[in-house]
């Protein structure tokens, strides 16, 4: 089944409609959540939250890249639990802060606009970097894997991945400085 005929099953709020979530993207989104979360009953419960919260947005939301928004959806919940419960992997912890240099200080939350440009501003950056940095950026600061576990699936040393994160935020920062982001 395609994305958008999924998008076309809670658009005609079909009792179908979960059912072929789960079963199309279950899988992956658990491993979303799971390595956000270290309860595997906080998983289940982050993915039944997630679940509802596509029922309730779909309509009037008619998301294009659908795989991405669940995976938002579902990896915004997880750190939200995370936050909520106290029960998170260190590894959240220990991405935030090697983030935070290259973000801008005292995120407001009520300033929505900013953190869209932001969140573009990125985006371009990410685009632009080659595809295994790209893939390595994203394992690490998306997913949360570990420093090991991002260069085992990309065939890296460990020391390589370092290299290649640290190089990619210190130029990320320079385009966030740049860009009047910093």
């Amino acid at each position: 089944m395609t994305d958008q005929e999924l998008v076309g099953l809670f658009l005609a709020r079909s009792e179908q409609a979960l059912p072929a979530l789960q079963a199309q993207y279950g899988p992956y989104c658990r491993a979303v959540a799971a390595r956000l979360l270290a309860d595997c009953r906080d998983v289940d419960e982050c993915l039944n939250d997630a679940w509802l919260a596509v029922w309730r947005a779909i309509p009037p939301a008619r998301p294009e890249r659908f795989k991405g928004w669940l995976a938002a959806i579902v990896r915004n919940r997880a750190l939200a639990m995370g936050r909520e419960n106290g029960r998170r992997p260190p590894t959240v912890d220990e991405t935030a802060l090697e983030l935070a240099s290259c973000l801008p200080p005292g995120d407001d939350p009520a300033d929505e606009a900013e953190r869209r440009a932001l969140a573009e501003a990125v985006e371009r950056f990410l685009r632009a970097q080659p595809r295994d940095v790209r893939a390595a950026f994203v394992r690490r600061y998306w997913y949360a894997d570990t420093v090991e576990d991002a260069a085992r699936r990309l065939g890296w040393s460990v020391s390589k991945t370092k290299s290649v994160l640290f190089r990619t935020r210190n130029r990320l920062r320079r385009q966030l400085q740049k860009e009047g982001f910093l």
